[in-house]
């Protein structure tokens, strides 16, 4: 075994990650620009639609201004909102006991696979799944194998700064999509 570490996470570091994953990284960016790329196109067939069938009235055009200004309403508060509503879904999934994550777990990395141990669950998986390694702001390194699944590893889990440190240069040869925040 390379390297072990006990990762022990919350609630907070759960919303960081889906801030992180919404605003910052690879996967979410694109996704949120396309949102909103696919809301300005609907309400922008809307706008001549509208124009069109009330005849380019003066009428109409003021008929346009509620659409304008609801279309700058949502880019402006799409961010604060999704953060919102994130915050209710993790309420309700507490509520019914089914937590996205794993409060505790132990994640070794061996020379070929690592290996996350939970009370409930032991996930393997080769190198060759993550698909990149995000490290944010000197806090969390996050491990992603797919747009959506991550492991997290704080920073509090590593024991020094030269630990850190090997194991960064150990993840460099595991993974070449590197990406510091």
């Amino acid at each position: 075994m390379k390297f072990q570490f006990n990762v022990n996470i919350n609630d907070q570091d759960y919303l960081d990650y889906h801030k992180f994953w919404m605003f910052r990284s690879y996967y979410g960016k694109k996704q949120m620009i396309t949102f909103r790329i696919v809301i300005a196109i609907i309400i922008g067939i809307y706008i001549p639609i509208s124009l069109y069938g009330g005849g380019f009235t003066f009428e109409s055009f003021i008929g346009i201004i509620p659409m304008a200004i609801l279309l700058i309403i949502f880019e402006l508060l799409l961010s604060p909102f999704s953060v919102v509503f994130f915050k209710i879904y993790l309420k309700s999934l507490k509520k019914k006991g089914k937590m996205g994550y794993s409060p505790s777990s132990v994640i070794e990395f061996y020379e070929d696979v690592f290996v996350e141990t939970t009370p409930d669950n032991k996930t393997e998986q080769k190198y060759s799944a993550i698909e990149r390694v995000s490290i944010v702001d000197n806090k969390v390194i996050y491990i992603h194998v797919n747009n959506i699944m991550s492991y997290l590893l704080p920073f509090s889990c590593f024991e020094s700064k030269e630990q850190y440190n090997e194991f960064f240069e150990f993840i460099k040869t595991k993974c070449s999509n590197i990406d510091i925040y």
